[in-house]
């Protein structure tokens, strides 16, 4: 009868381990995944991100548009200081629409880069004008939305930090 008793302590403490050892796999591969999937993000590249404004800007989607600026730009220009600041500053341009005509990436040393675009801006009186400049973006990790961000998106102000 001891016997028996001993070997339903051997068989329990023998399940016991086992449901342990599956419950820590389980835990570690959930963990690799995790950590996998988050060394395979890739940040949108800088071209993606001048589109992105663009088409954000022709969708008069200022939250998105206002996500490729870095927040060192949202600090140094008043009409950038918040959302809703930026969403009245750039509905009150005049413009209805963009269409892109061209976004090249000219330059990259990995920490910033320089985008040349040309675009249409369709005014608020049906006209059409063309406009080609270039975006200088840098690389931001400690920003609140990390990845390349335009430093300069209008106007005089420019991130230096």
């Amino acid at each position: 009868m001891e016997e028996k008793f001993i070997n339903k302590k051997i068989l329990y403490v023998g399940l016991v381990v086992l449901l342990v050892v599956l419950i820590l796999g389980i835990f570690y591969v959930n963990l690799q995944q995790k950590k996998a999937e988050s060394e395979s993000y890739k940040f949108p590249l800088p071209e993606e991100v001048v589109r992105q404004y663009f088409t954000a800007w022709s969708n008069k989607d200022y939250v998105n548009m206002y996500a490729t600026f870095s927040d060192g730009f949202k600090k140094i220009d008043s009409n950038a200081k918040d959302l809703t600041t930026f969403r009245e500053f750039a509905s009150s341009q005049g413009i209805n629409g963009v269409n892109i005509i061209n976004i090249k990436e000219t330059s990259n040393d990995g920490e910033t880069a320089n985008v040349d675009y040309n675009v249409e801006f369709i005014l608020a009186d049906d006209t059409k004008r063309q406009f080609s400049d270039s975006f200088t973006l840098k690389f931001r990790q400690g920003d609140v939305i990390q990845g390349w961000k335009m430093i300069h998106p209008y106007g005089e102000n420019v991130d230096t930090s």
